[in-house]
């Protein structure tokens, strides 16, 4: 019986939940000269770029404008990415785990809210073509809806060519575990990533299960 797992990427392969914060918190200081908060940033956290400065701003903004600070932004978490050099690693246990998968015979695709380029930096940083084919590798190039709307992970299940109800989904954010549970999929498996928001994804109805890393998981309760 053919099967998929389908990742998030930031918070769930890759744990910069904290890198991603101060990045936007010190972009929107310079931008608006005010205080960026977790919870605000738990709850635009998994939406675009694009859609997360229109939120921000709180007022219509020009195209030219919205790119020139998704610009902005992606430069200043580079920066930060390259300080914290040392902490640059896949969650723990993912490695492992995705060959797990493979050798069952499961596929696993990304669907992910970070735009393209990012997605080069990743391929390149963490050698994911590895583990994943190059066209499972979904990222938001501007023609979808931003998580929570299903369209990505809707179009990752069209593109693995395997049933919503066979193919489970591993998130570390409200929108995105909403996205993927409005995609019909089996399970949402909601990833305890560091700097997550434990106590909202943990209490989603939209959550299946929870995890805090990858290692020692039992693949076949994620699908029975």
């Amino acid at each position: 019986m053919n099967r998929a797992a389908i990742f998030d990427f930031n918070g769930t392969i890759f744990w910069d939940t904290e890198l991603n914060y101060i990045s936007w918190r010190n972009c929107i200081r310079r931008w608006l000269d005010r205080e960026y908060s977790r919870e605000e940033y738990f709850n635009l956290n998994g939406r675009t770029n694009k859609e997360t400065i229109e939120k921000v701003f709180n007022k219509k903004l020009s195209k030219e404008f919205i790119v020139q600070k998704d610009n902005e932004k992606t430069v200043e978490y580079l920066k930060n990415m390259k300080e914290q050099q040392e902490n640059v690693k896949l969650a723990p246990g993912f490695e492992e785990f995705a060959q797990r998968l493979l050798n069952q015979g499961i596929t696993i695709a990304i669907a992910t809210s970070a735009s393209p380029s990012l997605m080069i930096e990743y391929k390149k940083v963490f050698k994911l073509t590895r583990f994943f084919k190059e066209e499972f590798i979904i990222s938001s190039d501007g023609s979808l809806a931003s998580k929570p709307d299903p369209a990505i992970y809707l179009k990752t299940i069209n593109r693995l060519d395997i049933p919503a109800s066979s193919t489970i989904v591993f998130e570390d954010a409200k929108s995105g575990i909403i996205s993927a549970y409005r995609a019909k999929v089996k399970k949402v498996i909601a990833v305890a990533s560091d700097g997550s928001d434990v106590d909202t994804i943990t209490n989603l109805k939209e959550t299946s299960m929870i995890i805090t890393d990858y290692s020692n998981l039992d693949i076949e309760d994620f699908f029975n």
